[in-house]
């Protein structure tokens, strides 16, 4: 008992005056302590319970039948619920039985605001797996945070009071499962631990007033097989609380014992009232499914609950929180090196490099081993000083003599020694602050780690299982209700889907082309379209169809050493791609008849394209010029938009936009359980699965992606611009001010939404830019958007167009020049003075490859100023004098006659009439609004002055 060694105690060589050490847990106490929760004399088993007992009534009303004991029970077993056996004495376990167990906490701390200091280092001493804590009093706005444990929360918003919470160590895998209940409060996880059921852990307190639903227990202990409830549920039972009971702990013994489950709670007291000398026992634990486990209350903290312990045995290794220190003596690394390889090995083949690779890796590792030590650093991160632990010690001892004779001068020594040690705690922790302070120094970076680890706010992860988006799911599959007016397909849509097919795509992991769909029968027509109704009717998309082969491209300008620099394109099943375009057909129709769509998304929509979102951005800014106003613009550059669309989240919306039924089915089969093989060359790689996201090349991702994005924030005061994940807001006044006020106020309700809805945002991509005219000393106040400044810059690329902040787009042009002549040195074998290729060739590939370039959203950047519109002219001059190798003296006029090529204000002239043109029948009222700048009224042109027409297309 004083060293844990294997001798008796009276032959230990320990001095006597030296603190003993548990031979059981390693303490700073005897072995026989009845509070040591790893004395096996403490520890309660319970007998297994039978197979169904849970779910079959016959094997439940076996259970509740009273056994008939031989001997009077033991009054420290009597809170054991009576249909509960105890493990028989008479043939304890062997030593060969290993109990792997979670070490658990509850404690009502009454308010746990002044006593986060006292909590934190009795986290640190006691080290518990998991604490439930009841009366936290927190506000939303409270930080509860602890190192080395994640904390969950269910703060009472009604009134003061109440409020639960949990904290479990960061090393277990685990996840919140929110449930809701009216009678109690509870806050809810879900364990996953290796090689084992998941396991259900609520922290549970219920107010003194009211009594307890049993429907409400229900949803806690059906959510899995193994369940864990603790905490403060303010009932009183003569099996667990001596003397008094009442009609709670009425309700809660007969549930526990009428669906076979096993209570747990200490043998001494548990709560204190202040004004009262009468102790009882209200916090304590229901089991489901657990074979044994221990509770204690342990006299620590200040609070009138005791905190309590629980030893549940598990039968699984929790991952333990360890330092390791692995220092390497290089010294004699290289010495073991020196003689465990030769110098000139003999390789004659691939095998024999295989082999040398492996023998050298080897070798390395092992000398590495051989010529390191590692040590294991256990114990706190920091101590509390002796003065302040021997004053802990000495007010728990004060208070359990208040707990054991209420006298009230024990009472009033240990509320003094309570507050003495509040202070010395905060200015122990204070002083440590200065002395980390005073210890930054530049010459080991130290200060810049600081300055960087202080700088960044703090935000929490959404949970990886939400809460109301799960439960609304896990409601629609539970309860499914009927489909009706179900679309069939028919051979003649699946005849005109084969015909418009591209012979030339890529096949897919089934490895049927294209080109052969192409030419099937009638016969297999019909066959195809069978298929595709059964899978209509039954709701299923095939899980054949769910492989795909993923082909790696490399993005421009990007290291492609990094595999995130890579856009992964999935080649999926062709005939698969036949059943997507079924459902897609009939998900547009959907979409278009409940307007889900926004009008101000463009992307991947028939009518739409990047000019006209351009148009917009360009009519507002010019407008904001002609009226003086000042227009800012903020825009985004979405993370890996279609690699992590949440699934739960996606599926949520098609409920909440009342999708039919059947399309909300299959696109749930089609969404999970996918998997991938990337494809390099002709090699696969091991078969992985899909969490998030929707396979780039797969055609119902674009339309999912949008449907994703349709409740996008919007206010009266900001213009959204959406092309697919290319989005822009922006905001116009008379002011300043009043532009970044609005802006900040639209990027924080983003910042909301992209959080709830799990949307990455990259803010060393997003950019911010005022458009004005004129200039201006004043410097503009920053906008801040997840917690990164976003700087004012003078231009921004948005759909492939440099928008400068005075609209002149001589940027654009030089970028333009860059793009293009990059693409003429490639051509050149093609097109060059020495080419061989006919003229009629060169002319085309001008036409389809370079002038295209040259071109690019002519009809917005026309408005540029005719020195700047020149540039473009002279590119087109060059090429035009290489495609036909032209000599000096001839003219560029001459030449671009005798070709019947357009000069290029023509040509975007002729661009800029057919566009608008076109206008006139759009369907979308936000493209309908832009005829209203289709005049040349005001000080700077609107891009409709590129058709050179004097009228407008619509009076102003």
């Amino acid at each position: 008992m004083k060293c844990a060694g294997p001798h008796r105690s009276r032959e230990c060589p320990k001095p006597k005056d030296t603190p003993p050490k548990c031979l059981h847990c390693n303490g700073p106490h005897t072995a026989n302590l009845t509070g040591c929760p790893k004395n096996p004399v403490n520890r309660r088993t319970f007998s297994e319970a039978p197979e169904n007992a849970w779910a079959d009534p016959a094997i439940i009303a076996k259970i509740k039948m009273p056994p008939t004991p031989a001997v009077e029970p033991n009054p420290a077993t009597q809170f054991i619920p009576r249909h509960v056996q105890l493990a028989s004495n008479a043939n304890p376990p062997t030593q060969e039985v290993f109990f792997k167990q979670m070490s658990q906490m509850i404690w009502n701390a009454a308010g746990i605001k002044n006593k986060i200091n006292q909590l934190k280092y009795f986290l640190l001493d006691w080290k518990p797996d998991i604490l439930a804590l009841q009366e936290t009093h927190l506000n939303p706005g409270d930080r509860l945070k602890f190192p080395n444990y994640s904390s969950y929360r269910t703060d009472r918003l009604t009134h003061r009071g109440g409020g639960t919470a949990i904290l479990i160590r960061n090393s277990i895998d685990h996840h919140p499962t929110p449930i809701a209940s009216t009678t109690f409060e509870n806050t809810t996880i879900e364990l996953h631990l290796p090689d084992s059921t998941p396991i259900t852990i609520s922290s549970i307190y219920r107010p003194p007033h009211g009594s307890i639903s049993t429907l409400e227990l229900n949803n806690i202990f059906n959510s899995n097989s193994k369940c864990i409830a603790v905490g403060d549920f303010n009932a009183k039972h003569r099996a667990w609380n001596s003397g008094t009971w009442n009609s709670n702990g009425t309700i809660i013994h007969d549930y526990i014992c009428n669906n076979n489950l096993i209570l747990l709670a200490p043998c001494d007291p548990t709560h204190f009232p202040n004004h009262s000398n009468n102790p009882s026992t209200l916090d304590f634990g229901i089991l489901k499914n657990f074979s044994s486990g221990d509770a204690n209350s342990i006299n620590a903290l200040s609070s009138d609950h005791n905190p309590v312990s629980f030893e549940i045995d598990i039968n699984v290794n929790l991952p333990a929180i360890s330092k390791i220190i692995k220092t390497t003596n290089w010294s004699k690394f290289k010495q073991i090196m020196s003689t465990s390889l030769p110098g000139n090995p003999n390789i004659q083949n691939i095998k024999d490099i295989d082999e040398a690779i492996t023998k050298l890796n080897s070798a390395i590792l092992t000398a590495i081993n051989l010529a390191s030590r590692s040590k294991l650093i256990n114990g706190n991160y920091r101590k509390l000083p002796p003065n302040i632990v021997k004053n802990i010690t000495l007010r728990n001892q004060i208070r359990k003599r208040w707990q054991q004779t209420y006298d009230p001068r024990y009472r009033r020594t240990a509320n003094r020694l309570t507050n003495q040690i509040r202070r010395e705690i905060r200015d122990y922790d204070q002083e440590s602050w200065k002395e980390w302070l005073m210890s930054l120094n530049q010459e080991d970076n130290s200060i810049y780690i600081a300055a960087r680890k202080f700088s960044r706010k703090y935000i929490q992860i959404p949970p990886i299982l939400d809460t109301d988006v799960n439960r609304a799911i896990r409601r629609y599959i539970d309860n499914p209700k009927p489909s009706s007016n179900i679309k069939l397909t028919s051979p003649q849509e699946i005849l005109s889907l084969l015909k418009r097919i591209n012979p030339r795509k890529a096949t897919g992991p089934d490895g049927i082309p294209n080109k052969a769909l192409k030419q099937i029968p009638t016969n297999v027509i019909t066959f195809i379209t069978k298929i595709c109704n059964k899978c209509l009717l039954c709701n299923y998309f095939p899980t054949i169809w769910k492989t795909a082969h993923v082909l790696m491209f490399p993005k421009p300008r990007q290291n492609r050493k990094l595999p995130g620099n890579y856009r992964p394109i999935s080649l999926l099943s062709n005939i698969g791609k036949i059943f997507e375009k079924i459902i897609l057909s009939r998900l547009k129709e959907e979409c278009h008849d409940l307007s889900i769509i926004p009008n101000e998304q463009y992307g991947f929509r028939a009518g739409h394209g990047c000019i006209h979102q351009l148009l917009r951005v360009a009519n507002t800014v010019t407008q904001g010029f002609n009226h003086k106003f000042y227009t800012g613009g903020v825009f985004l550059d979405v993370r890996k938009a279609f690699d992590r669309m949440w699934h739960n989240g996606l599926i949520y919306k098609l409920i909440k936009f009342k999708i039919p039924n059947y399309l909300i089915v299959i696109l749930i089969n089609y969404l999970r359980n996918r998997t991938f093989r990337v494809k390099l060359n002709h090699t696969l790689s091991d078969i992985g699965s899909i969490k998030a996201g929707t396979p780039q090349g797969s055609i119902l991702s674009p339309l999912l992606y949008t449907i994703y994005t349709s409740d996008f924030p919007k206010t009266n005061q900001i213009m959204n611009c959406f092309f697919a994940d290319d989005t822009a807001i922006l905001a116009q006044g008379s002011t300043i001010n009043y532009v970044i006020h609005t802006l900040q106020k639209g990027l924080n309700n983003i910042e909301e939404w992209c959080t709830l809805w799990r949307v990455a945002i990259n803010t060393d991509k997003t950019h911010a830019v005022m458009f004005r005219k004129g200039t201006s000393r004043k410097e503009l106040n920053t906008l801040s958007f997840f917690d990164e400044d976003l700087t004012w810059d003078k231009e921004v690329k948005y759909l492939g167009l440099i928008l400068d902040d005075k609209l002149t787009f001589r940027s654009h042009l030089k970028y333009n020049t860059e793009k293009f002549w990059a693409k003429v040195h490639l051509l050149i074998p093609l097109i060059g003075r020495r080419s061989p290729l006919t003229l009629e060739n060169k002319l085309l590939l001008f036409k389809q490859v370079l002038r295209p370039i040259l071109t690019y959203a002519a009809q917005i950047w026309g408005l540029a100023a005719f020195s700047n519109r020149k540039k473009a002219q002279i590119l087109q001059n060059k090429i035009l004098r290489i495609i036909v190798n032209a000599p000096w003296y001839v003219r560029n006029s001459v030449i671009h006659n005798d070709l019947k090529i357009q000069t290029i204000d023509e040509f975007i002239k002729e661009l800029s009439r057919n566009f608008f043109q076109k206008l006139v029948n759009h369907t979308n009222p936000t493209l309908l609004d832009q005829l209203n700048y289709t005049h040349n009224n005001g000080k700077y042109a609107f891009p409709y002055a590129t058709t050179k027409w004097s009228t407008p297309l619509k009076p102003p």
